[in-house]
């Protein structure tokens, strides 16, 4: 526990999760489990399995949208008092598509120091297996729910030559897949990475089209679709000397 000094900010420990195999927690994940005067998890599931891989029972702080006000107030009267904050996520990295980033914007009002623990990351995970990476891609993360403005946001990507990564709650990857199939065109292919590090770990590289028709158990998951082709410029001719 933190010894606070007055008027001392406390600090954010943004701690990375497993995706899957309590195994892969960092250790120093697991210290500052240990050590931080106040947890704060999203829900109770991985942070019972975090709490136990750390060999520790401890209560702990809900950050979800039914419990937001509260648990914001929480912390910033825990970081304005110099206490240690310690938020996981449900898995990987913090404040990645997680109400994280909201705990960090608290913490930089207030001058608080922040401190980031690494650990296994989805996103790049996927990458890793995708035989189509570059040294660019673009992380778009979750498109948006209307359709509409689905579509008009599919449309707008369409011709980045770059590889996209895109994420959505494991009951969306049907439709997802049709609307960039729809998007994109049908032949566009993509990799789809599922349940990364757990017991159905799998990579698929096919066209949008084959992987909108695949029969999977509802799991977390990646997707990232190939860029555009793009036309390649003629060489010039050299003059004859």
């Amino acid at each position: 526990m933190s010894d606070a000094k007055p008027n001392a900010r406390g600090t954010l420990i943004l701690a990375s999760n497993c995706l899957g195999l309590p195994d892969d927690i960092p250790q120093r994940s697991l210290t500052a489990l240990r050590e931080s005067d106040l947890l704060v998890f999203e829900e109770d599931r991985p942070a019972r399995q975090a709490l136990k891989a750390a060999g520790i029972h401890r209560d702990y702080l809900k950050f979800t949208e039914h419990n937001e006000a509260s648990t914001r107030e929480d912390v910033k009267q825990a970081l304005k008092s110099g206490q240690t904050v310690c938020y996981m996520s449900d898995q990987g990295v913090p404040t990645l598509a997680d109400p994280g980033s909201e705990l960090l914007k608290i913490a930089y009002s207030l001058d608080a120091p922040v401190r980031v623990i690494p650990g296994p990351s989805s996103v790049t995970a996927a990458l890793a297996a995708c035989p189509f990476l570059e040294s660019r891609f673009l992380y778009y993360g979750f498109l948006p729910r209307e359709p509409d403005k689905r579509s008009i946001a599919i449309a707008e990507l369409a011709q980045n030559p770059h590889p996209i990564v895109f994420l959505d709650t494991p009951y969306r990857r049907k439709a997802l897949l049709e609307a960039l199939s729809q998007g994109f065109g049908g032949d566009r292919k993509a990799l789809l990475a599922v349940d990364i590090s757990g017991d159905q770990e799998g990579f698929y590289h096919r066209s949008l089209d084959a992987l909108a028709d695949l029969t999977l158990d509802k799991l977390n998951f990646v997707i990232v679709v190939q860029g555009a082709a793009t036309k390649s410029r003629p060489k010039k001719k050299r003059r004859p000397h």
